[in-house]
C-alpha cells in the first residue's frame, strides 16, 4: 500500500471517530437519563487592554455557585414538561484559559465561514482542555469584559457539534444575572435549540413565546430563552433582568428532546 492511500485511510478513519464521538455524546446528552455536565472556561476578554487587571481580578473570585440559577432554571422549566424529575445540573468552573477563542463574526453567516469558525473552536477546544475528561460533557468558554457604555460585546454562538460555546459576558456583579441568561441561551444552543428572533430582533411568533395559546398576544410577560426578549408589541421587546423572567417554549422544548 502506498504511503498516499494509507494517509487517506488515516484521515477517513480520523472523521469516522470524531463523527461518531459527536453522535455518542449527543444521544447521552440528550437523553437526560443523567446529570448534565457543563464545565465553564473563564477568559480574561480584556487581557490585550487596560481593564485587565479589573476583569482578572472578577474572574479570581469566580465561583460554582454564581451560575446556580442556571441549573434552577432548567429544573423549573422542566417541570412543565414529560421531564418531571431532571437530573441535576453540575456546573463547574474550570481553570482559567489564557488563549483566547477564535473570533466570532455575526456579520459572516454564510455556510463556509460557520464551517470555518466551528473548526477552529473544536481545535482550540482540543488544544485547551483534557480531551477525556470532557467526553459527554458542555465545555463553554465564557469571555468576561469589563465592557464600555453603549458599545455591544462580541456575538455569542453555542455549538451542538462537540458541545461546545463561545458566550461573551461582563465581568461585573451588576451583570450577573443576565449574564445567566446569556449563558443558559448558549447552553441550549449546545444541545439543539434554534434562535427564535427576527432580524430585528423581535421574537417571533408562535416559537419565540414563551406561551404562543395563551389568550392575548402582547404583551408577553416573559421571555423565550431563544428569543431573548420579552415581546411585549410587535414592534417592542425588552431584554429580560435574570432566569425568572425567562421560560422554555414548547418548540425549543421539542428541539433538546424534552
Amino acid at each position: 500500500m502506498s504511503f498516499k492511500k494509507f494517509r487517506i485511510i488515516v484521515l477517513l478513519l480520523l472523521l469516522v471517530l470524531v463523527a461518531g464521538t459527536s453522535f455518542w455524546e449527543g444521544l447521552l446528552v440528550r437523553g437526560w437519563i443523567r446529570p448534565l455536565e457543563v464545565a465553564i472556561y473563564p477568559i480574561n476578554g480584556d487581557r490585550d487592554n487596560d481593564n485587565s487587571i479589573q476583569t482578572a481580578a472578577y474572574i479570581a473570585h469566580l465561583s460554582a455557585s454564581q451560575f446556580d440559577e442556571i441549573g434552577a432554571f432548567f429544573k423549573r422549566q422542566s417541570q412543565r414538561y414529560r421531564l418531571q424529575q431532571m437530573p441535576t445540573m453540575q456546573i463547574q468552573v474550570a481553570p482559567e484559559i489564557l488563549t483566547p477563542p477564535p473570533h466570532t463574526d455575526s456579520g459572516a453567516r454564510n455556510a463556509l465561514s460557520a464551517i470555518s469558525w466551528s473548526l477552529r473552536l473544536r481545535y482550540f477546544a482540543f488544544r485547551n482542555t483534557p480531551f477525556w475528561q470532557n467526553l459527554g460533557r458542555i465545555r463553554l468558554f465564557v469571555v468576561f469584559h469589563a465592557g464600555e457604555q453603549g458599545i455591544p460585546l462580541q456575538h455569542s454562538l453555542g455549538l451542538q457539534k462537540g458541545l461546545l460555546g463561545v458566550v461573551h459576558v461582563f465581568a461585573d456583579q451588576k451583570q450577573a444575572d443576565q449574564n445567566n441568561v446569556v449563558i443558559a441561551h448558549e447552553l441550549l444552543h449546545t444541545l439543539g435549540a434554534t434562535d427564535k428572533y427576527n432580524a430585528s430582533g423581535q421574537p417571533v411568533f408562535p416559537d419565540g413565546f414563551p406561551d404562543p395559546d395563551q389568550g392575548e398576544r402582547y404583551p408577553q410577560h416573559s421571555a423565550e430563552i431563544m428569543a431573548g426578549r420579552i415581546a411585549v408589541r410587535p414592534d417592542q421587546a425588552i431584554i429580560p433582568s435574570d432566569l425568572a423572567a425567562c421560560a422554555i417554549g414548547p418548540k425549543t422544548a421539542y428541539e433538546i428532546n424534552w
